[in-house]
C-alpha cells in the first residue's frame, strides 16, 4: 500500500513549497490557507512523483478504518480543493492528474529534491531517554488514540452539529427585493454580485417575466417580453455568467427552455419541453457549463421526467428518478452528485443523489411535510431545502448524516431557494398569504359576504358544530397547521392540536357535539385523531388500516368515513366505527372527501371535480348524473336537498347550489377573490341560515437574502 514516503524537509514544485513536517504550502513564498485532507493528498502525491495512487489508497490513508461518513465525497471535495489552491485543471492538468475510475498522479517536475531520511543519520541524534519513560509515554499515547478513536463516532457528531448551530446563528437575513406581488425563482449570478428573478407585477401583461439586477440597487432590468410570461417555472445563470437559461411552461406552442442575456435582448430557443405548470425549480446548470439538467412534463401519462441537456449537441439524455413526478434538480458545486425530489406524493417527499462518476442513486431523506426549494451549500457538503409544500421553514442536512436533517434557525413560509458557491449568499422566496374564512347570508340573497374567522395568516376548512355555535378550522396562525376552535362569529378562538407541523387539520364535529375528528401527518403519515372540542390531549383513532386522512362522521355517530392511501397515491374511501378497529373498503375507485349524504343511504366524495356516490355498505358505485363539474374535488358540501359546491365560469369561481330532487343549478354568491390551494368544503349551519368558505384575500412575496452562507 502506498503512504507518505520518507521524504523530509521540503518539496519544491514550480512556483509552490511544500513543507512536509508542517504540511504548510507556500507560493513564491507566501504560506496558502491549504489544511486538512487536501494539504494530506497532497503531501501523499508529491511525496510518491509520477506513481499512480488509487483512490481506495487515498481513502485509506486519509480515513483509516472509516465506517461512518462518505469518504468519496470527501476525497473529491480534498481533491477539489487542492486544485483550486493550485490553479490546476482537471483536464488540462500541470500537477495532479486524474487517471479515470482508478485514482490521481502527481506529474510536476519535483527539484531540487527534499532532504532524504538517510542524509538525516548523519546528525548526532540527542540523547536517549530512559527506556521506562518511553514505554510510558507509549502507554499513555495509545490509550489515549484508541479511547478517542472508540468515542469519536459518537463525539464528533453532536460537536458539528453545535459548531454549525453557532455558525447559522451569527448569519443575519435582509430583504433582497421590496417589489409588489410575486417575486419568485431566484438566481446568482456567478460571482453573487447580481440576482435575477421571475417577477409577476412589474409589466402591464400581469405576466410573470424574467428580471435582473444589481444587488444593493432597487432598478430591475427587464430581460423578457413574452405575452404569455413564463409562467411558474424556473430560471437559472450559466457558470460563465454569459447566458440565462429560462424554462417557459405556459401550454402554449412557445413552451421550452431559453437562452437569454443578463442585458436581454433575443430569446434562442435550445429545448422543446421543460416543467409543468405547477412545479417550480426545473432547471440546473452543472458547474462545468456544458450540461442543463431540467424536467420535462408528460401529458399523456402526467408524468414529470427529469433529463440532462448537452449543451454541445442540444440531445436530451433521461435520468432515471425513481418516481413518476420529478422535481428541483440541482447539480452540486462540484459536479459530483445530481439531486433531485419526487413529488409524487407531496406529504411524503424523497429527496435521492446520484453520484455522476459511477451512477449510484441513494435516498439522502424524506420529508414527511413535502419539499417545496432544493439547494446546495456552497462547499458541497450539505443540501439546504424548504420543508413543506407550497411553502415551509428552512433546513438542512449533511450528505455525512442522511436522514437527520436539522432546522435553521431563520427562514420560514419559505419556497424556492438560490445560492451563490463563490459569492457564500443564500436566497429564497418568502411568501405572505392571507386567507380567510368568510360567511354568507342565504336567507338574504342580496346580502354581501363578511369575514367572520380571520387573521394575518391562514384559515382554511371550517365546520360548523351541530348546534351552529361554535366553529372547527384549522389555522397557521400559531406558526404551524393546527386545528382551533372559535364561536361562530370567529371570536374567542382557542387552539386544540399542538403537533407542529404543516399537515394538521381537515376537522369535522362529531353528531353529538362532543368531539371533533382530524388529520395529521404529525407520526411520518397520515392518521385520525380525535379531540374534546373544549381541550385537552388528542388521541390517535387505532385502524387496522395505515395512511388515513379527511375524516367525517356519519349521522348516527357510529361511523368515521376517511380516505386511505392518500400516502401512496392511490387513495379510496373506507369506513370504520367511531371507536376504531377493523375498517372496511366502500369505494373501489380513487376518491376524496367523503360525505354521507343527508338520508344516510350514500356516502358521496369527489374525484377529478366529479360528484360520486356509494352505498353506505359499498354497493352501487356511480357518479352523481347531473352535477356540474367543481373547481377542485375539496370545494363542496352536502345538505338538505343538494350539495353547496365552487364551480369556475366565465374565469370567475362562484359558489353554487345543486338540487338532487330536479338536477338544476342555481347560482348563490360569486366570490371577490379566488379560493386557496385547498378549501376544506362550504359548510352551511344547522339551521340553514349561514355558509361559510375559505378565500385568499392577499398573496405577494418576496426575495430575502443571508450573506456569509457556506
Amino acid at each position: 500500500m502506498i503512504g507518505p514516503s520518507k521524504t523530509v524537509g521540503s518539496i519544491r514544485f514550480g512556483c509552490f513549497d511544500l513543507f512536509v513536517e508542517t504540511g504548510e504550502l507556500r507560493k513564491d513564498g507566501m504560506r496558502l490557507k491549504l489544511s486538512g485532507q487536501a494539504v494530506d493528498v497532497l503531501l501523499l502525491l508529491a511525496t510518491n512523483p509520477g506513481k499512480l495512487v488509487s483512490r481506495q489508497e487515498l481513502q485509506q490513508n486519509l480515513w483509516p478504518g472509516a465506517s461512518y461518513g462518505d469518504p468519496e465525497h470527501g476525497l473529491n471535495a480534498a481533491v477539489n480543493r487542492l486544485r483550486e489552491t493550485l490553479g490546476d485543471s482537471a483536464t488540462e492538468p500541470r500537477y495532479v492528474e486524474t487517471v479515470p475510475g482508478r485514482g490521481y498522479r502527481f506529474i510536476a517536475a519535483i527539484e531540487p529534491p527534499g532532504v532524504t531520511a538517510e542524509a538525516e543519520t548523519s546528525k548526532l541524534p540527542p540523547p536517549p531517554r530512559p527506556l521506562w519513560r518511553k514505554r510510558k509515554t507509549t502507554i499513555v499515547v495509545a490509550a489515549s488514540i484508541a479511547i478517542a478513536g472508540l468515542l469519536y463516532p459518537w463525539i464528533a457528531p453532536p460537536i458539528e452539529r453545535a459548531r454549525r448551530l453557532s455558525e447559522l446563528q451569527q448569519l443575519k437575513v435582509v430583504p433582497l427585493t421590496a417589489l409588489p406581488e410575486i417575486v419568485m425563482s431566484p438566481t446568482f449570478s456567478p460571482d453573487g454580485s447580481q440576482i435575477a428573478f421571475v417577477w409577476w407585477g412589474g409589466n402591464p401583461s400581469g405576466s410573470g417575466q424574467l428580471y435582473s439586477k444589481v444587488i444593493g440597487n432597487d432598478n430591475p432590468l427587464l430581460l423578457t417580453h413574452s405575452p404569455v410570461g413564463l409562467n411558474t417555472l424556473s430560471a437559472v445563470w450559466s457558470p460563465d455568467g454569459r447566458n440565462l437559461a429560462a424554462c417557459r411552461a405556459a401550454g402554449t406552442a412557445d413552451d421550452g427552455i431559453y437562452l437569454i442575456s443578463p442585458l436581454g435582448g433575443t430569446e434562442r430557443k435550445i429545448g422543446s419541453n421543460c416543467g409543468s405548470m405547477f412545479l417550480g425549480g426545473a432547471l440546473s446548470w452543472s458547474p462545468d457549463g456544458k450540461q442543463l439538467a431540467f424536467l420535462s412534463y408528460s401529458a399523456a401519462d402526467e408524468t414529470l421526467g427529469l433529463s440532462v441537456l448537452s449543451l454541445d449537441t442540444l440531445e436530451p439524455s433521461p435520468v432515471k428518478t425513481n418516481c413518476k413526478k420529478a422535481m428541483l434538480p440541482a447539480f452540486s458545486p462540484h459536479g459530483d452528485y445530481l439531486a433531485w425530489a419526487c413529488a409524487d406524493n407531496p406529504n411524503t417527499t424523497p429527496v435521492y443523489l446520484k453520484r455522476l462518476n459511477n451512477g449510484r442513486i441513494t435516498e439522502l431523506f424524506r420529508s414527511a411535510e413535502g419539499v417545496a426549494g432544493l439547494a446546495w451549500s456552497s462547499d458541497g457538503r450539505r443540501l439546504v431545502f424548504t420543508r413543506g409544500f407550497p411553502v415551509g421553514d428552512l433546513w438542512e442536512v449533511p450528505l455525512a448524516s442522511p436522514n437527520r436533517p436539522v432546522k435553521l434557525p431563520f427562514g420560514h413560509d419559505a419556497k424556492d431557494l438560490a445560492v451563490s458557491f463563490t459569492g457564500h449568499r443564500l436566497a429564497y422566496e418568502q411568501v405572505h398569504t392571507n386567507t380567510n374564512i368568510w360567511r354568507l347570508d342565504l336567507s338574504r340573497p342580496q346580502a354581501r359576504a363578511e369575514k367572520v374567522v380571520t387573521s394575518s395568516r391562514e384559515q382554511t376548512g371550517p365546520n360548523y358544530s351541530p348546534d351552529g355555535t361554535k366553529i372547527t378550522f384549522q389555522s397557521d396562525r400559531s406558526g404551524n397547521h393546527e386545528v382551533w376552535v372559535s364561536h361562530s362569529d370567529g371570536s374567542k378562538a382557542m387552539q386544540l392540536s399542538s403537533f407542529g407541523i404543516r399537515f394538521t387539520g381537515t376537522p369535522r364535529w362529531s353528531p353529538d357535539g362532543k368531539l371533533i375528528a382530524f388529520d395529521s401527518w404529525a407520526a411520518g403519515e397520515a392518521n385520525i385523531y380525535i379531540v374534546d372540542p373544549h381541550g385537552g390531549v388528542p388521541h390517535k383513532l387505532d385502524i387496522d388500516a395505515r395512511g388515513n386522512n379527511e375524516p367525517s362522521w356519519s349521522h348516527d355517530g357510529k361511523w368515521i368515513y376517511f380516505v386511505n392511501g392518500y400516502d401512496s397515491g392511490n387513495p379510496r374511501i373506507w369506513r370504520v366505527a367511531s371507536t376504531g378497529g377493523r375498517a372496511v373498503q366502500l369505494a373501489r375507485n380513487p376518491g376524496v372527501m367523503p360525505f354521507e349524504s343527508p338520508d344516510g343511504r350514500y356516502v358521496y366524495f369527489s374525484r377529478e371535480g366529479r360528484l360520486w356516490q356509494v352505498a353506505t355498505d359499498g354497493a352501487v358505485e356511480q357518479q352523481v348524473q347531473g352535477m356540474p363539474p367543481m373547481a377542485s374535488d375539496d370545494a363542496w358540501s352536502p345538505f338538505g336537498s343538494g350539495i353547496y359546491f365552487v364551480a369556475e365560469v366565465g374565469g370567475k369561481r362562484e359558489i353554487d347550489f345543486f338540487d338532487l330532487n330536479n338536477r338544476s343549478v342555481r347560482t348563490i354568491h360569486v366570490l371577490d377573490g379566488p379560493p386557496p390551494e385547498w378549501m376544506g368544503g362550504v359548510p352551511v349551519s344547522p339551521d340553514g341560515r349561514w355558509l361559510l368558505f375559505a378565500q385568499l384575500d392577499a398573496l405577494s412575496s418576496d426575495l430575502m437574502m443571508v450573506e456569509n452562507w457556506k
